[in-house]
């Protein structure tokens, strides 16, 4: 089916509104993107407009209209966005700007490609208006630059190349990549916040991995991500099948692709191989429950998926630091985890990510190592296994189950065994079915007691010790030793007296 101008739009009210602010002198063009994917036949969900007058007031007005949240992204040059929830949960983008020159011509000729250098006025659904021949370049498959400043103008081009490069399988031609090389030094004039958006537009993308094997080569990165370009030829030991750099690209295609299986909508095709089906099998009965999961935000920029992707980037940048030979000639990286946890922690704050965002990479990248420890230990995980896991993980714990499977893939490649691969997942699947369907018996039962029944009941003295003693007693009852109040109580006396007799505190209940 072809798509037409109306079926682009979330909802028909948003087009209805925008023609009726239509006027002699205010004329509203769809631009960009927009237009590129209504005549690839893509569906897109970022909807640009240009705008010849007022800009503030036309996006307020749709977004008044359909119930949708309004932002001024910059009220000096009046640009606008509107987001738009579906009911399904999808976020849709609309974006607003003041028409750059005199004409619409002129402001698609200032644009970064001939591609995105098309627009329709919403006065004129059927007439598409290309100066820069971009349907054409389209129809070659070619990213083409609009002009020989293109990316001096604006050197954050650079990294929109690459990304529409990948995503959309198009070629670069010798000219546009001659100037994208020269004005790679430039993007030191860029802000980071830019950068750090558009890097994740590439790590939120279909071919994401693509995207960053190209940027990787040509230097693009360099400043970006300083710790994954020193990780090429950066050998490690069986059972890996790459070098640190490749695992690592290895780990975020892998990851793409597990999130295609198990999260976005099933398709019957995508469980076509073993090693997918088995995923399935064990997996894939959450599904729904992984997309309420991953729906939420912890910025309204950036998705979940793409934090959990910049971890998979990041993983193992420490082992260079540590790489170690023993005296039987193996190879170890010893605490590779907790260093790359904080160069992991300190490139999020480079990039400008929120204290949440963070806090959520570094968890990725200080606990990477344990569902593989765990598979290691047998096929059952235990309750005090589980109830730590989510103690020290929290919700990081479900994007961990997809980021450890990923990792799995990337280390063994196609010589990983079925058997390897079933163990792996019946760990997943045994801390997915903890924290979806028993997370209150198993993860986090009801208080029994408080700080002041201990003062209270067992007349002890607040200190510091109060919270490895409630702690204590929220494991115990995680675990099923304890069920009531007075066995809770019971248990804290026990273990305040075994800790005042300085044994150690797990030791009457391990």
């Amino acid at each position: 089916m072809t798509n037409t101008v109306e079926d682009i739009f979330p909802l028909p009210a948003i087009l209805e509104i925008l023609r009726q602010q239509v006027s002699e002198t205010k004329k509203i063009y769809l631009v960009g993107g927009a237009v590129r994917d209504l005549l690839m036949q893509r569906h897109g969900h970022d909807l640009d407009f240009v705008v010849t007058g007022d800009v503030l007031p036309v996006a307020r007005k749709v977004a008044d209209a359909i119930g949708a949240a309004f932002y001024v992204l910059d009220a000096e040059r009046q640009i606008a966005r509107v987001i738009y929830q579906s009911e399904a949960g999808q976020r849709w983008y609309l974006d607003f700007s003041l028409i750059r020159g005199a004409t619409i011509q002129e402001d698609l000729q200032a644009r970064d490609f001939t591609i995105n250098a098309i627009a329709i006025g919403l006065d004129q659904l059927d007439r598409v208006i290309d100066p820069l021949n971009g349907a054409q370049a389209i129809k070659d498959r070619k990213l083409r630059i609009c002009s020989q400043n293109s990316f001096m103008d604006d050197p954050l081009r650079v990294l929109r190349a690459v990304r529409l490069s990948a995503d959309l399988g198009f070629k670069i031609p010798s000219d546009t990549l001659a100037g994208l090389k020269a004005a790679i030094p430039e993007l030191s004039r860029v802000s980071v916040e830019r950068q750090r958006d558009e890097l994740f537009h590439i790590l939120e993308s279909r071919h994401a991995t693509l995207g960053l094997r190209t940027g990787f080569m040509l230097g693009i990165f360099q400043k970006l991500l300083p710790e994954v370009t020193a990780l090429q030829g950066e050998i490690q030991a069986a059972p890996h099948v790459h070098d640190v750099f490749d695992h690592t690209l290895a780990q975020t295609e892998s990851l793409r692709n597990l999130y295609d299986l198990l999260v976005e909508p099933y398709a019957a095709d995508k469980g076509s191989n073993l090693i997918f089906g088995l995923a399935l099998m064990e997996i894939g009965r959450y599904r729904e429950d992984l997309q309420r999961h991953f729906a939420v935000r912890l910025n309204p920029d950036r998705s979940l998926f793409g934090l959990m992707m910049l971890a998979g980037v990041l993983h193992d940048s420490a082992k260079p630091f540590v790489r170690t030979v023993d005296g039987n000639g193996r190879m170890h990286f010893f605490e590779h985890d907790a260093l790359g946890a904080e160069i992991a922690a300190q490139r999020g704050k480079d990039l400008a990510l929120s204290t949440g965002e963070v806090d959520r990479l570094t968890v990725l990248v200080r606990h990477h190592m344990r569902i593989h420890h765990l598979a290691k230990t047998g096929h059952e995980v235990s309750r005090r296994s589980i109830y730590r896991y989510f103690r020290d993980l929290g919700d990081a714990g479900v994007d961990m189950v997809l980021f450890s499977l990923a990792d799995k893939l990337a280390t063994y490649g196609v010589t990983i065994t079925p058997a390897d691969w079933q163990k792996e997942l019946h760990i997943g699947r045994q801390l997915l079915e903890a924290w979806f369907v028993n997370k209150e018996a198993h993860i986090q039962p009801v208080k029994l007691i408080t700080g002041s029944d201990l003062i209270a009941e067992l007349q002890l003295q607040p200190g510091p010790q109060f919270g490895d003693l409630l702690e204590a007693v929220r494991e115990a009852q995680a675990i099923g030793q304890v069920g009531t109040r007075e066995e809770a109580l019971e248990f804290a006396r026990e273990w305040a007296n075994n800790t005042s007799r300085g044994m150690n505190k797990d030791a009457r209940w391990n």
